[in-house]
């Protein structure tokens, strides 16, 4: 006489061990909090995986836990060994601290709970649904894609809900005896392997998140598949499987799997094993057209953490972002606490955001803005240099050219009571600092605004003669003011409203201001233009004004 157990010798006959096995290979953690980040390859970092890579990770750090890599490569086609490295670059990149995870090539895993790509742990999934299929909680499915597309068109008409369930599934009560025969005639080939659910349509279940406290929900009531057609597994087995033995305690994942949650409890039990704890965040939205709407891949450059670099944005921002839509309790402690380090915020699940973080451009440059201009001049250098190295190798090589005049440059009027606040992003600084390096101020010199007509060569040259002999930088700022007005004077320059209306005064201070900030900085627009020259020096500044030839 058959049994359920000889099912499951026909299905995965090469499998020998059973999941009491495997407990013992892989036992409870000596800190028992661990938490993960499972990617699958998508060709770029998504900031909702940055997001919650940062939350794992950040939640493990501060309590001294476990974060570990698992690959989900189960899309054969799509992997390669390169974006496992990308995404331990990318992760390195933002400061995520990382415990375990695989290690290329040939992954050669050293850690104690191995290994960390789901493709070479086929072999644990097909313990666990072997043990399945003997207490007949999942059984083989030979349904083909065309019988399903019926059954599901059917129940759309008959207005069931549409999904593989109690009669619906072909296989599910079939005797055990007709099931070895079927094995026996396609020599132990299957389409899947499903789970036997309940297959209760009415009845609903409470459970815990540790983010959205207790959610009611109906339970699953569906045969799902366990083991797909090449034989791995899909997401749903091999996140008990996974998280069991790598000892996961908090699961950390996308709000879109909170109604998976019912299923996973079933397989949990199903398999007699503990459960982890549940956390799923808010979705990061954007508005479009006046509807909100999740983030696409294919539709918003924003969702590819490489835009942000694109964009001239520093790392350390978009850390600080991603910690505010965490937690809205962040970004007050750091408005109050500005030189206080985000690692040093406490995350607390169960005060995070439950509803969802719009995605906001005008919020990222506040947070931006407010980052930049609080750091050192020095470390505000680094980081652009850092960027400039990789995305901008000639703004790099000038800053590396003369440091310290980079660093003046770039100290124009910060920290002081004066402040513009004028970096948002690297962009900035690059628009900043420029022009004071002789090369290229050649170049920008090239496309330089247009002067007001007055500005003949014969004037530019008697102005310049007169000024490089009485300029001295050392002066206070007001003094050099009065000294540049009285030469002004002499060129007939008005050096207010009142002396213009009522003296014979021809041309204005600001017309003259607008020359000094074109020669010397090829802009309209620049810093306080005397905090300019005394970076430059006077050698630069007199060689500027004497060269020119407009």
């Amino acid at each position: 006489m058959t049994t359920r157990k000889d099912i499951a010798d026909i299905t995965f006959p090469d499998v020998k061990e059973t999941i009491a096995d495997l407990k013992k290979k892989f036992p409870p953690r000596e800190n028992p909090i661990c938490t993960r980040f499972a990617p699958s390859p998508t060709g770029f970092l998504h900031i909702w995986a940055l997001f919650t890579g940062t939350l794992a990770s950040r939640f493990a750090e501060q309590n001294w836990w476990t974060f570990f890599l698992r690959i989900e490569d189960t899309d054969q086609k799509r992997l390669t060994e390169w974006w496992i490295d990308i995404i331990i670059q990318w992760f390195k990149k933002f400061w995520i601290k990382i415990d375990e995870w695989p290690i290329w090539p040939g992954n050669a895993d050293v850690w104690n709970y191995w290994p960390y790509i789901q493709s070479k742990r086929k072999y644990f999934y097909e313990v666990f649904v072997k043990e399945l299929i003997s207490k007949w909680l999942a059984y083989p499915c030979w349904m083909t894609e065309e019988e399903i597309n019926q059954i599901r068109e059917n129940q759309t008409k008959s207005k069931l809900v549409p999904w593989i369930y109690w009669k619906y599934s072909v296989r599910r009560d079939k005797s055990i005896e007709e099931i070895a025969q079927k094995l026996k005639d396609t020599n132990g080939k299957y389409e899947v392997i499903r789970f036997r659910s309940p297959g209760d349509l009415a009845k609903k279940i409470i459970f815990h998140d540790e983010i959205r406290w207790d959610v009611n929900m109906i339970d699953n009531y569906n045969d799902v598949v366990l083991i797909k057609w090449d034989w791995l597994p899909t997401y749903h087995m091999a996140h008990v499987v996974d998280y069991h033995l790598m000892r996961v305690s908090h699961v950390i994942r996308a709000e879109e799997w909170l109604t998976s949650v019912p299923l996973h409890l079933q397989l949990f039990k199903a398999c007699d094993l503990g459960v982890p704890k549940y956390c799923h965040p808010a979705q990061i939205l954007k508005i479009e057209d006046g509807k909100k709407r999740k983030l696409s891949k294919r539709k918003d450059p924003e969702a590819n953490v490489e835009f942000f670099f694109e964009k001239w944005y520093p790392i350390q921002w978009i850390i600080e972002y991603i910690m505010w839509i965490i937690s809205s309790e962040f970004e007050w402690r750091q408005l109050n606490n500005p030189e206080k380090s985000y690692k040093d915020f406490e995350i607390k699940l169960d005060k995070m955001n439950h509803a969802w973080a719009l995605f906001d451009l005008v919020k990222l440059d506040s947070v931006s803005n407010n980052y930049m201009s609080r750091i050192s001049t020095d470390q505000l250098y680094e980081e652009t240099l850092e960027w400039a190295k990789q995305y901008n190798p000639k703004l790099a090589e000038l800053m590396q050219s003369d440091a310290e005049y980079t660093k003046a440059a770039i100290n124009i009027e910060r920290h002081t009571e004066k402040d513009p606040k004028r970096f948002t992003t690297f962009r900035d600084v690059e628009n900043q600092i420029l022009f004071f390096y002789d090369s290229e101020r050649e170049t920008l010199f090239e496309t330089k605004p247009i002067l007001p007509e007055i500005f003949n060569q014969a004037l530019i040259n008697n102005f310049v003669s007169k000024y490089s002999n009485i300029l001295d930088l050392n002066m206070w700022t007001e003094e050099r003011f009065n000294q540049l007005k009285e030469v002004w004077k002499n060129f007939w320059f008005a050096c207010n409203n009142a002396e213009f209306k009522q003296w014979w005064y021809v041309w204005k201070i600001w017309d003259l201001a607008m020359f000094l900030r074109i020669v010397l900085c090829c802009a309209s627009q620049t810093p306080d233009l005397f905090s300019v020259m005394k970076v430059m020096g006077k050698d630069r500044v007199i060689k500027r004004l004497t060269l020119i030839k407009w």
